[in-house]
């Protein structure tokens, strides 16, 4: 766009003003002049600062203004144009034609503003006294000009999106392939350290606290279940990977009164998307988590429903409480309870005050329609 321009206007120079400026100082051509030479300016300086096409609107005030001098030149300088037409009319609408072709994709535009150029140069020579048809070949030119700059520049155009879309998705391989690498580290991390760690202290009788060996043997056969590529997780069933969550504080030394009626008995329970079902299971296992370290306690109650679309989980405990607004230290509830329950669109609240208990709330809406729950 920008040779196109600056071209245009080295040309038409060399041809008219540097030779004898003819034709610029009759009626308003010198203003005609003048806006068509600041238009091509301000295009060539947008395009090559900007590195793409400028505005629409001042690209079709640049033509318009090719268009009227065709027609204004021999309008107001009828002797000048006879004997000189077509002049630098000819090679400007000639590139005005390749830059229409550059400038506008929807072809109807390029016919429209090929057949405005076209009808202003063929009135122009027919007010220079020349007959109708002599500018034919001329027409026949810019046409091809136009039809031929839109269709390299449209596959130009497809090409670097293709070009695009093949980079993009080469940094989302290359991020992705960053992170497989990234788990794989940390699995070796995981497998060599914490999980030898915790075997052996179970295989080898550092555990004297039998509920607790528990546990932890319940843990390192979850980790490693984990490691070799399954979650451990009991599927997509909601109530069971709360009981599941149940029976690890159980083990743990937490007496835990679960009530799960309503949710057992609600036909909506397989609507629950495993996400949410790990969203949930993995607020309640922080909620006990919390608990058996904080609340000074060792027993909690806990109900679980389903109904309206919503599955809710609740935690209450007598123990010490907090304030709220200075959560102690190792309370896991903004990231392991808040954050899982607004992760798949669920919100999550804790009622406490020191000394007075506290009870967590999880809720979680799922589909309620004839969807099955998908795995999103």
């Amino acid at each position: 766009m920008v040779a196109l321009q600056v071209g245009a206007a080295v040309l038409c120079g060399a041809l008219e003003v540097i030779e004898d400026a003819r034709w610029v100082g009759v009626g308003p051509l010198p203003v005609l002049l003048a806006a068509l030479a600041l238009t091509s300016l301000a295009i060539s300086v947008l395009a090559g600062a900007r590195r793409r096409l400028p505005s629409r609107w001042l690209l079709a005030a640049d033509y318009a203004l090719v268009a009227a001098l065709c027609v204004a030149v021999p309008w107001f300088a009828p002797a000048v144009a006879a004997a000189w037409w077509p002049g630098t009319a000819l090679p400007y609408v000639l590139l005005a034609a390749v830059m229409v072709g550059v400038s506008f994709r929807p072809w109807p535009a390029v016919a429209a503003w090929v057949a405005l150029l076209g009808g202003a140069f063929t009135l122009g020579a027919v007010l220079a006294g020349d007959e109708w048809w002599h500018p034919l070949p001329h027409l026949a030119g810019m046409a091809a000009n136009a039809g031929v700059s839109w269709y390299v520049t449209t596959i130009l155009v497809h090409n670097a999106r293709d070009l695009d879309r093949a980079r993009a998705e080469e940094v989302l391989r290359t991020a992705q392939l960053s992170e497989e690498r990234e788990r794989a580290r940390t699995a070796r991390v995981l497998h060599d350290r914490i999980l030898q760690t915790l075997e052996a202290l179970v295989r080898d009788g550092w555990i004297a606290d039998a509920p607790v060996r528990a546990r932890v043997a319940e843990e390192s056969r979850w980790l490693r279940a984990y490691l070799r590529g399954d979650n451990g997780d009991p599927g997509s069933d909601v109530l069971a990977a709360l009981e599941t969550v149940v029976r690890q504080a159980v083990g743990g030394g937490l007496h835990v009164e679960f009530n799960a009626g309503r949710l057992r008995a609600s036909p909506d329970r397989g609507r629950i998307s495993p996400r949410s079902v790990d969203a949930l299971a993995g607020a309640l296992r922080e909620a006990l988590t919390n608990v058996a370290k904080h609340a000074g306690v060792r027993h909690a109650v806990v109900w679980a429903e389903a109904r309206a679309g919503v599955a809710t989980v609740s935690v209450l405990d007598h123990g010490t409480g907090f304030d709220p607004d200075r959560r102690p230290p190792g309370l896991g509830i903004s990231r392991s309870i808040i954050d899982r329950a607004a992760s798949v669109g669920g919100t999550a609240t804790v009622e406490t005050a020191p000394g007075e208990g506290t009870h967590v709330t999880v809720r979680v809406p799922f589909p309620t329609d004839d969807r099955p729950a998908t795995a999103d």
